[in-house]
């Protein structure tokens, strides 16, 4: 019988920089749009939290990065003391492998390693070499094994051999390796453990459209202008319930393995530049309050009655992430190690632990 440690994280790209002043930079890309209505780029409009935190920004971006590093801390030491066999993850694909040419629900990568440049920025947080690589070890056995029991459980998942953006030099996207980075968070504890990434289509309709971010909301062009099929959404990423059933199937077929396992999800929650009710200013803080609530009370389990359009309201996409470890860890309760709510860095973020 397989033990499975559960464990939730973000993957806050700003952070990487290691620029505080960069923090809110997308909130400021976004106030430069002609799509943004004008009174609302004056601060005066907005909300007395967000105006507070817009004032005090340099403060704020450094409380956030120590309260990132301490979180990353214990989680890792949680992760350390486990001594896993292999860690999943499940990470949201932003259109780096997610593309027109195939745009599958959940994709499970089956390669012994993975060669990446998290560092991307000629300045980030460790000062370390942008053409640095990390060679992160996958489980290309343990992978294929999965993806094949999960077919005979009638819940055949795609899987692939090789990450498209291995090609572009990439190797993990930033999903993934942003989160393992910042597990190594002071720089003096290398990830060894092999990784089983598992991308999530959360961005559904708008992953090509919106070209897995914000470039729907800088376009000025007419309809006559826009590709009649990659400009406009298309069909919808997978429901709560396929995502909640998708972290339940992989905690069985784990259970039935030999070996230590860890579960995890590496996202934000709800994203300022989806939440279109907020002229893609400040996050859905109320949908995610409720969301922390019921993680708090071990009620994660509700998630799976959430549907795409409550998700796309809230600017939540990122969330079916952990409503996949929801449906793995439906019968634990977390242990919440933080919770950053925030009006101006994009998304709230939230740490937990689930032992076994």
């Amino acid at each position: 019988m397989g033990e499975i440690l559960g464990i939730g994280v973000t993957h806050y790209p700003p952070m990487m920089t290691g620029k505080p002043e960069s923090y809110a930079g997308i909130l400021k890309g976004i106030l430069k749009s002609p799509n943004v209505a004008e009174d609302m780029k004056d601060p005066k409009n907005w909300p007395a939290g967000m105006q507070d935190e817009w004032e005090h920004e340099i403060e704020r971006a450094h409380e956030h990065t120590e309260q990132h590093r301490q979180a990353f801390k214990k989680v890792r030491a949680a992760i350390d003391e486990f001594k896993p066999d292999a860690v999943f993850v499940f990470g949201d694909d932003q259109y780096e492998n997610f593309k027109e040419t195939i745009i599958p629900p959940f994709n499970i990568f089956c390669a012994p390693e993975f060669p990446s440049k998290p560092f991307r920025s000629e300045q980030n947080l460790w000062g370390v070499d942008p053409d640095e690589i990390q060679n992160y070890k996958g489980a290309s056995d343990l992978a294929k094994e999965v993806a094949n029991e999960l077919a005979e459980r009638h819940f055949p998942v795609p899987y692939s051999y090789t990450p498209q953006t291995l090609h572009f030099e990439r190797g993990l996207t930033h999903a993934f390796a942003n989160g393992l980075t910042y597990l190594d968070w002071d720089h003096d504890n290398p990830w060894t453990y092999p990784v089983v990434p598992i991308a999530v289509n959360c961005y559904g309709k708008l992953v090509v459209s919106n070209r897995g971010g914000s470039a729907n909301i800088q376009d000025t062009r007419t309809d006559a202008e826009k590709d009649p099929l990659v400009d406009y959404p298309g069909p919808q990423g997978p429901t709560p319930q396929s995502c909640f059933e998708m972290g339940s199937q992989l905690r069985q077929v784990l259970n039935e393995m030999p070996g230590r396992y860890v579960i995890m999800a590496s996202s934000g929650w709800s994203h300022a530049f989806l939440t279109t009710k907020h002229n893609w200013l400040w996050p859905d803080r109320d949908f995610d309050r409720a969301r922390f609530e019921e993680l708090k009370s071990g009620e994660q389990s509700k998630w799976r009655n959430l549907n795409n359009a409550e998700i796309d309201d809230a600017g939540d996409a990122e969330f079916k992430n952990w409503i996949c470890l929801a449906g793995a860890m439906q019968d634990r309760k977390a242990e919440i190690v933080d919770y950053l709510e925030t009006w101006i860095f994009n998304s709230e973020k939230c740490f937990a632990v689930f032992q076994p």
